[in-house]
Order: C-alpha cells, then sequence, then structure tokens
C-alpha cells in the first residue's frame, strides 16, 4: 500500500464521495456514538462476568482436584497402616467398594456443582447483552422518532 493513500481512500475509491452521492437520513451522530459506546461497555461488562464466572470455575476445579486426591492418600494411608497393623482391612474403615461409591457420589455432586456455576456465568453474561440489545433498539426508535 502507497503511503499517499488516505483513510478516505480504499481500493482506489474515494470513500467520502461514494457515500456523499446516498442520501442518508439525518442521524444525530452524537446519540448513535453514544450509543454503540454503551453497547462496547455491556460488551465488556458480559466479558468481565464470563471471564470471573470461568476463573471461578477453574478455581473450583484445582480445589475438587485437591479434595479428590486428599481423601484418596488418606484412604490408602488408613488401609496401609491397618494391613501393617496385621488389623482385618474389612473392620478398620470403608471397603475399597463403600469408598468407590463415596467417590462416585462425590464426583456426581462435583459435576453438578461446575454446570452450575458455567451456567450461571453464561447466564448473567448472556442477560447483560440482552438487557443493551433492547436499550439499543429504543434507543435507535427514539432517533427515529425525534427526526420524524
Amino acid at each position: 500500500m502507497s503511503d499517499e493513500k488516505t483513510n478516505s481512500n480504499l481500493l482506489g475509491l474515494d470513500v467520502g464521495k461514494l457515500l456523499g452521492s446516498f442520501r442518508l437520513p439525518s442521524v444525530d451522530v452524537g446519540q448513535l456514538i453514544e450509543t454503540n459506546r454503551r453497547n462496547m461497555d455491556a460488551l465488556i461488562a458480559a466479558q468481565r462476568s464470563v471471564t470471573d464466572g470461568y476463573t471461578s470455575l477453574a478455581r473450583r476445579q484445582v480445589e475438587i482436584f485437591q479434595n479428590t486426591m486428599d481423601m484418596a492418600q488418606a484412604a490408602i494411608k488408613a488401609k496401609r497402616e491397618a494391613k501393617k497393623s496385621g488389623e482385618d482391612s474389612g473392620a478398620e474403615g470403608p471397603s475399597s467398594t463403600e469408598i468407590a461409591k463415596m467417590a462416585l457420589n462425590m464426583a456426581v455432586q462435583n459435576m453438578k456443582d461446575l454446570a452450575e456455576a458455567a451456567s450461571k456465568a453464561n447466564g448473567e453474561a448472556l442477560s447483560l447483552i440482552n438487557e443493551r440489545m433492547k436499550a439499543t433498539l429504543t434507543e435507535l426508535k427514539g432517533m427515529r422518532e425525534k427526526k420524524e
């Protein structure tokens, strides 16, 4: 591209002249810019909401993983100590089947919690965007009614 081209020169066409040839309804440019600024603010807020939600979700996943590993280590340690002391493994602590059932129940509950957190993060962002879309339509309709 040449340095001689200006912002209004696109593919060899003078955009200013091209747009000038169309009859556009008069628009309050300031109000249109303000509407678009609000739209961008809403998108930023929605993105922040999603980011915060998924950050919290990732933290929760780390907590779940750490708790699961701690429980597994404790169960293994208890089994080893019971074996070393010569105690009957069935008499001391939960059986392997009970540990597996507890782990499965915990995993199901954790999955529900994570799904709820993800749904909440997405719902908040979607709500922000929907509210802004409604406001934008109202503002654009107001601009149109002012000009008529």
